[in-house]
């Protein structure tokens, strides 16, 4: 048996050691292959569309703010969000989430939207997955890996009256590696 410097067993020192070691690793930032935690953000968006064509659009629900822009930076850093987006009551008669699902949610990197500021197409990525809109389409589901740190522009997309309808909110994502 090797004795240490305070004549303690060498092996109840390394043991001592190794505790310290790995009690001072519980603020290191998780990784991806490290389990994660789920969260679920429920949003109802009432959406009005006006005589002449315009669209208002107000938010409440988890993580949102009244314009629709998401914050899992915070609370929900290191979790996969699981987002439902449900047309809320009070939305204009007829007005629906796209059909197909990745059609009903554009999203895109911030830095890269389009010249009128919104994404231009169906996400091309990995961090959001999953894109489904209801049979009844008045619900929209995706999910956020949320790992990455980015700002992300995202459009909800419906169908009114045989036209398309926008709204552009943001969403921001927990993680490291983002410019936003």
């Amino acid at each position: 048996m090797i004795i240490g410097r305070l004549g303690k067993p060498a092996s109840l020192l390394l043991s001592a050691a190794a505790f310290a070691m790995l009690s001072s690793c519980a603020n290191i930032p998780q990784t991806k292959d490290e389990p994660r935690g789920e969260l679920a953000a429920n949003v109802a968006v009432k959406a009005v569309v006006d005589a002449s064509g315009a669209a208002t659009f107000s938010y409440a629900g988890d993580f949102t703010d009244a314009n629709g822009n998401l914050d899992f930076s915070k609370e929900a850093a290191g979790n996969t969000v699981y987002i439902t987006f449900t047309l809320a009551e009070g939305s204009s008669a007829g007005l629906t989430f796209k059909p197909e699902g990745p059609d009903a949610m554009w999203i895109v990197d911030k830095k890269n939207v389009g010249p009128d500021g919104s994404p231009q197409g169906p996400y091309q990525g990995r961090q959001f997955y999953g894109f489904e809109t209801s049979k009844d389409g008045l619900t929209f589901t995706v999910t956020d890996q949320n790992d990455d740190g980015v700002l992300y522009r995202y459009g909800l997309r419906f169908d009114y009256n045989g036209s398309t309808v926008v709204d552009d909110p943001d969403v921001k994502n927990g993680g490291s590696g983002g410019h936003g």
